[in-house]
Formats: C-alpha cells, structure tokens, sequence
C-alpha cells in the first residue's frame, strides 16, 4: 500500500495517520541508530508548518517539493529519493500550531517507503497514537500483527499489515520520543509475499532508528 497510512480515528481524532522517482544504486550509507527524534528535523518541520498548504486542512497536502528531513531513505538494503511531502494537521484543530505532521514519500528501484514526523500537542495525544497503532485489528481485508522491540536500548513499536486480496503487504515502525512529544514512522509498502515474510519485526525497527542517525 501507499500513500498516507490510515489508521481508525478515535474521538479525539489523534490518528498518527492523516487520515506516509528514480531508484539509488550502490552500497547504502551505514549509520548507528539514534534514540531520539534529530532536534533539525524538529525544526524545519516546524518552521514550515504555519505557511503550508496543509495548515487548515482535514488532511495533508502533498507536492513534489523535496522533503525536508531527508532526501532519502534506507531500508531492506535499498535507497529511495523524494517523491511527494508536505504538512497536515494532527487532532482536533487543523490550525494549531503546537500539534501537527510532516509527510514525506519516497520511491525507488526496489523500495516505496513514506516518512511521517508527528508533533503532538501533549504527552496525553501522543500516547494515544501510540495505543491505536498497537491497536490495529485483523479485519477480512487486511491482516495486523503489532510488536514491540529495542534499537539501542529505546521501544520502537511495529505493525505487518498483509492485504489477502490483493496479496501484497507493509511493514510500519513507530518511535515515540517522549522527551520532544514527538513521534516518527517509517511505512515500507508494496511488498511481496516473500519480501514481506523476510522483513521481520527487529529490521523494521533498526531501518527506522538507522534512518534518524544518518540526520
């Protein structure tokens, strides 16, 4: 799947979701895991929230703007550059400033991937996307198993999510940094049937912190 990760809303609508083309050769570059959200990512998140297209709005608004964290992404061993990003809001008021989300999607030879960096408006909200993302049940369309592992010494919680229809799955890793009220996934999508049986829960999760310790 692609495109922005739904996920249920509950009645404070603190879904984490809104509603996350040319490949890279070569070798990527390796990094050690971070354990917390890079304070530049924070930042320029941030800083462009108030101005963009998506403060308002009931969902994000994507362009083909480079994304502003990273121009690209590593996971299960392949590189993908930015292909959409743009800012959407998070909870009940589209027009805060304290509570938003930033979102960016890559796409490769080998890998289609989405970033979202979460800035919560209190520890409350931020804990509760935590809880609806472990929270994700197994419905006839769509398979969930959620886990819970450690990248240095830190939680990072992760969902596989198979689609029995269509037989292709994702694999989705959230970190919680709780010290920034801040939260970061990282969705791997259109995977094959082996592809996804091979990406297990503990490689997800490292791609995820690796990902924060390139910033």
């Amino acid at each position: 799947m692609s495109g922005v990760t739904r996920l249920p809303l509950h009645a404070a609508a603190l879904c984490l979701p809104a509603l996350l083309v040319a490949g890279c050769s070569g070798a990527p570059e390796e990094a050690e895991p971070a354990t917390t959200v890079p304070a530049a990512w924070l930042d320029d998140a941030a800083e462009g929230w108030p101005g963009s297209a998506g403060h308002g709005s009931s969902a994000p608004v994507l362009s083909g703007d480079d994304c502003v964290l990273t121009d690209e992404v590593v996971a299960r061993g392949a590189t993908a550059r930015t292909d959409l990003s743009g800012w959407g809001p998070y909870g009940d008021d589209a027009s805060a400033d304290d509570a938003y989300r930033y979102v960016c999607e890559f796409r490769g030879d080998d890998l289609s991937a989405q970033l979202q960096l979460i800035q919560a408006g209190s520890p409350t909200d931020a804990g509760a996307t935590v809880d609806l993302f472990l929270d994700q049940r197994t419905t006839s369309d769509q398979e969930n198993e959620a886990s819970t592992v450690q990248v240095a010494g830190v939680d990072v919680h992760v969902n596989h999510r198979w689609y029995p229809g269509p037989g292709y799955g994702e694999a989705t890793a959230l970190f919680h940094d709780e010290d920034a009220d801040a939260l970061v996934q990282l969705e791997v999508s259109s995977l094959d049937e082996d592809a996804f049986e091979a990406y297990t829960a503990q490689q997800v999760a490292d791609d995820l912190m690796e990902q924060l310790g390139r910033a």
